[in-house]
């Protein structure tokens, strides 16, 4: 037996048992044994296709892209197999290393169906549509025209169904970027994020998994809605109100646990929302009247005539009157610098009597003064401080300076004061994700938004150097609040695509900026479990925007015009709207 037929034998050997594990599911071993079949036969067709079976089956179609070492045919949609070769030779492809190892199966054998419905499958995990769409025609051209056996049939309407799916996918795709707006629905009750999550509640519980954005959503909805009902049972009886006392407590704890919860069911909400405050008021006797200073004097008088209980409920009542003033103004946008202003007014109090009545135990002082209420505050003042930098650049009353040490002290705060049973209470499933992990995250988003600002602007001005540090910068703490975040919160794919988008800007290679975009992908299934018809966020305008950038640089790859180390926003944007990448 030749040396070149133990070879081919010992190939197939591994073939057999790469496909033995691929039945399996165990994708990452037929992948090697097809790696080392290939090793031993270069020339044969159907381990190339076998292994890109096993990349597909990996998700790991970027990876692949990097890793491509045999040439792929051209494929522009013309029909044309423009087999790339220097010099003339079969020799190995320095022009562009592309997709899955399938180029390899269908150079050496073009009449290799399977090779080309493999090369299809994996441009259409990348989104290059229009070369699977050709691939896809390819592998049905190599069927024959009449007389097909029935694994013939079989493969022509798996080859069918394929050409149909990304034939429709291109057609929609380029029908949302042409209409150029979100089209995002408002979502049905059962489909709001906080009603999927507690349909997911007893799953989690019998499987004891903690780390999800379901517990922190459904909790703060739990604390919301039982707030808004106690709302909804105030009337008025002769002329006065009466009601449950417990209902703006209640909404207020919901919206700082997550204030993506906060929603409106009726018509007359925030005339209900306006009549409980002033019953709340007038029933603990709030302080209507006067800002900070006033109020510590009063508290004072009342601790002293009174005691602490009366005291307490007058400083809740009023504190979370002034917090509703700020978040309205902050969240409608009409009003950033007051939203500020009442946000400044009610932190003022609370440090104050935080740090005054330190040694008083926190049942006679009351919550609003413990670390977790004041850091829950404190992050959507960085929140309307951010709006109020970006509104007004050159208004010196906001200044990045202090948006920086808002975000920096957030995150040494947070750190060095994790919530425990014995200074907040029993903490329930959620409670570390609202009190301890949203803030740390959101102060390093801020972060990332403070540098991608000055990031820009350097560019602009041609300081090339400044715009790469503050770029990168940029990227960096957008990664790292994306990472912060439960895997499946909305948040964490839309601050990976702001990082994107620090990267690109940067003029990164394509083996970058499209790991990222991989990235992204893999984490969409567990997000849209919960978030997918969320209406707090753009995430989908900016999928849309990955759709295009992943579309253009996959099939600039194929094509051969790009290769993996191509700058992102010189090369891969060519065409592009830059607006639809930033």
């Amino acid at each position: 037996m030749s040396s070149d037929e133990e070879k081919r034998n010992a190939a197939e050997k591994l073939k057999a048992e790469g496909n033995a594990l691929h039945l399996k599911g165990d994708h990452a071993g037929a992948r090697s044994k097809y790696t080392e079949a290939i090793a031993l036969d270069g020339a044969n067709a159907v381990l190339y296709a076998n292994r890109a079976a096993a990349y597909i089956a990996l998700k790991q179609c970027v990876a692949a892209a990097i890793a491509m070492d045999r040439c792929c045919a051209g494929l522009t949609g013309d029909g044309h197999t423009g087999f790339w070769t220097p010099g003339g030779t079969r020799g190995r492809c320095a022009r562009v290393r592309k997709l899955p190892h399938v180029g390899g199966a269908v150079e050496i054998d073009p009449s290799y169906g399977k090779g080309w419905a493999r090369l299809a499958k994996a441009t259409s995990e990348l989104h290059a549509w229009p070369v699977s769409i050709n691939a896809w025609k390819r592998a049905l051209g190599t069927l024959p025209d009449s007389d097909l056996t029935p694994q013939q049939k079989e493969l022509k309407k798996q080859y069918q169904e394929g050409l149909e799916l990304a034939q429709t996918t291109l057609k929609k795709q380029e029908e949302i970027l042409q209409e150029g707006h979100n089209l995002q629905a408002m979502p049905n009750i059962s489909e709001r994020p906080w009603n999927r999550a507690l349909e997911m509640e007893d799953v989690l519980t019998r499987t004891s998994v903690l780390n999800t954005s379901a517990w922190p959503i459904m909790n703060a909805y739990r604390d919301f809605s039982e707030g808004v009902g106690c709302m909804k049972q105030l009337k008025k009886d002769d002329g006065k109100l009466q009601g449950n006392l417990n209902a703006i407590s209640s909404i207020i704890g919901g919206i700082l646990r997550d204030d993506r919860v906060f929603h409106m069911d009726s018509a007359d909400w925030l005339e209900l929302l306006q009549l409980q405050v002033q019953f709340e008021m007038a029933a603990f006797q709030g302080w209507s009247e006067g800002g900070p200073e006033t109020i510590k004097e009063e508290a004072f008088k009342r601790l002293e005539e009174k005691g602490w209980k009366p005291t307490r409920m007058a400083l809740s009542a009023t504190i979370r009157a002034w917090f509703l003033r700020a978040y309205f103004a902050h969240r409608s946008g009409e009003s950033l610098s007051l939203a500020l202003q009442h946000y400044n007014n009610v932190i003022d109090v609370l440090e104050w009597g935080a740090e005054k009545w330190k040694d008083v135990p926190s049942d006679d002082r009351g919550y609003i003064f413990q670390k977790t209420f004041v850091r829950a505050i404190k992050r959507l003042k960085m929140d309307a401080y951010l709006g109020a930098v970006r509104q007004s650049e050159d208004d010196s009353t906001y200044n990045v300076e202090d948006l920086i040490e808002m975000a920096n002290q957030m995150v040494d705060e947070t750190t060095k004061n994790v919530p425990k049973d014995e200074d907040d209470g029993p903490m329930d499933k959620g409670a570390w994700y609202s009190f301890f992990v949203y803030p740390i995250a959101e102060a390093h988003a801020t972060l990332g938004a403070v540098f991608m600002q000055q990031g820009l602007s350097a560019k602009q001005a041609n300081d090339t150097e400044e715009g790469e540090n503050m770029l990168a910068a940029a990227a960096k703490f957008y990664r790292k609040a994306a990472e912060t975040y439960p895997p499946d919160d909305e948040k964490a794919p839309f601050y990976l695509k702001i990082a994107f988008e620090a990267e690109w800007h940067r003029g990164r290679p394509l083996s970058e900026t499209l790991a990222l975009c991989e990235r992204i992908g893999k984490l969409l299934p567990g997000v849209q479990k919960i978030w997918e018809f969320s209406t707090s966020s753009n995430l989908v305008a900016h999928l849309r925007q990955l759709d295009v950038f992943q579309q253009r640089a996959y099939t600039g790859l194929l094509e051969g015009r790009y290769s993996m180390e191509t700058p992102s926003v010189r090369e891969a944007a060519a065409g592009c709207n830059r607006a639809e990448l930033c």
